[in-house]
């Protein structure tokens, strides 16, 4: 049966290959370009955001994606009243991922709502995976009871070193603690995997946490999942208007 892994969050997807030990540039195209099939989500739910010294915050989120072998289009929307219209090229690109704002953005007193639950866009398509390698790290170890590879990775314009845990026998990143610099031990932020569904054939990730020092958030979309096969002739809408 094909199994597909998404992240909204990649949301990458990817098919489980028989467990085998390859060489570090396969694994990453391996991680890079997940098996060649196009699928879609839809994904709502809540984000959790604790601040050292202030209040919890929670705010609904929406995360749409179309995720085909050449190219990712999406949209996330916080709290209905911002949102952001995301693009990749996955076919002879470097993966980089494009983030417009929409022109219905409404202020809000600290700026960008996103930014400040600690949220960026790439985190949810995981572009981080499209950095340049820097070395593994050995040994690996493990998430969960899932062996990981550990790989770092040099952001193209050295602003951060990733050091992603990427769970061996699915090629798929279960943690990523981005370094502001490549001898870093202390990780500024944190993004990790927290819990997967199933959709049909399909599995996604429902819940993802994201911290650093002093705050904490969680990005739960348990609320409602649509994750199927995209199907051209019939599209899904992803992009939704902002509420008024």
């Amino acid at each position: 049966m094909k199994t597909l892994l998404s992240l909204l969050f990649s949301l990458g997807f990817l098919l489980a290959l028989a467990a085998e030990e390859v060489p570090l540039d396969e694994f990453m195209r391996r991680v890079r370009n997940p098996y060649p099939t196009s699928s879609y989500a839809i994904l709502e739910g809540e984000v959790s955001h604790l601040r050292r010294g202030s209040p919890r915050e929670e705010y609904p989120i929406y995360f749409g994606l179309i995720l085909q072998p050449e190219r990712m289009t999406g949209q996330i929307i916080i709290n209905q009243s911002e949102g952001y219209i995301l693009g990749q090229n996955r076919k002879g690109g470097d993966g980089s991922t494009t983030v417009l704002p929409m022109k219905e953005n409404r202020d809000t007193p600290q700026g960008s709502l996103l930014g400040h639950v600690g949220i960026r866009a790439s985190d949810l398509t995981m572009s981080f995976v499209y950095y340049p390698v820097v070395k593994e790290i050995l040994p690996g170890e493990s998430l969960r009871t899932v062996a990981c590879r550990i790989v770092l990775l040099e952001a193209p314009d050295k602003s951060e070193w990733v050091k992603v845990y990427i769970a061996r026998d699915y090629y798929f990143p279960l943690k990523a603690e981005f370094l502001k610099s490549a001898t870093d031990t202390a990780p500024y932020r944190t993004l990790e995997v927290n819990s997967f569904q199933k959709s049909g054939d399909f599995y996604y990730t429902d819940q993802l946490g994201l911290y650093g020092p002093g705050w904490r958030t969680l990005v739960d979309f348990r609320k409602s999942a649509d994750v199927a096969a995209f199907d051209p002739e019939q599209p899904k809408n992803i992009i939704r208007p902002l509420s008024k």
